[in-house]
């Protein structure tokens, strides 16, 4: 029995071992947004690699994981992400049955490829890079944490002027939505206000104003006057 109970032990260490890392995939694409697929995975569940894309489009970026036993004890397996390509950075991240949590996140990201995976932005052509930074996010049917979403030399193709600037959010997540702080750091078109996402909807109230005599007209086309020389906005944008 001994003999027996040894054998199946070293079995087991074995499979542990050798476990896929399409194992770590089918984690991963739990929680995945819409548009965003995995594939071409090789390597063990200790170390790996995969490539994100969008859906039916271009290579987005291409994952190297690495096992991290830090939260072993929070019944997880956590993983250190290089991510080498457009979408490029480094992330930590802990897997669990049904959240999904992220830490020290430094990602940062061109515009138009990720827009491509939204109805709603599609065709608007929108440019420029993103860059996200979190320091803890945990993602799951409750969401919690917050981060800073910058968005640099924001381009629209009807847009008179291009870029138009640059953009800062200071996001919270909370229940199943977030909201957000906007402010321009450089730029023509100067915004500043706050919003939230929720069941599929962006809501925004703040004030915008346009430098340059090609952009004032086109800022004056919306809201009411705030008083300052700019304009008072609401937006309720489906996403």
């Amino acid at each position: 029995m001994s003999v027996l109970a040894a054998a199946l032990a070293v079995y087991g260490v074995f499979l542990l071992v050798t476990a896929p890392a399409r194992l770590v995939r089918a984690d991963l694409a739990r929680h995945m947004p819409p548009g965003l697929v995995l594939t071409r995975v090789r390597g063990s569940i200790w170390s790996g690699r995969l490539t994100l894309h969008a859906d039916h489009g271009p290579v987005l970026s291409r994952v190297r994981f690495t096992f991290s036993p830090a939260v072993l004890l929070q019944g997880r397996l956590g993983y250190t992400l290089s991510l080498t390509g457009p979408v490029h950075g480094d992330a930590r991240i802990a897997l669990g049955a049904r959240s999904l949590l992220v830490s020290d996140a430094r990602i940062a990201a061109p515009v138009a490829p990720l827009a491509q995976t939204w109805a709603a932005l599609r065709g608007l052509g929108v440019g420029g890079g993103l860059q996200l930074a979190a320091s803890r996010l945990a993602l799951g049917r409750r969401l919690r944490g917050h981060g800073q979403l910058t968005w640099s030399r924001l381009t629209l193709v009807s847009a008179p002027v291009n870029p138009l600037g640059d953009y800062r959010a200071r996001f919270v997540l909370q229940g199943r939505g977030l909201r957000f702080r906007l402010r321009t750091l450089a730029g023509r078109l100067r915004v500043r206000g706050q919003g939230r996402y929720d069941a599929g909807e962006l809501t925004f109230r703040g004030d915008v104003k346009g430098r340059g005599l090609r952009m004032g007209p086109l800022v004056d086309r919306f809201g009411t006057p705030d008083g300052a020389l700019g304009r008072r906005v609401v937006f309720h944008i489906p996403l």
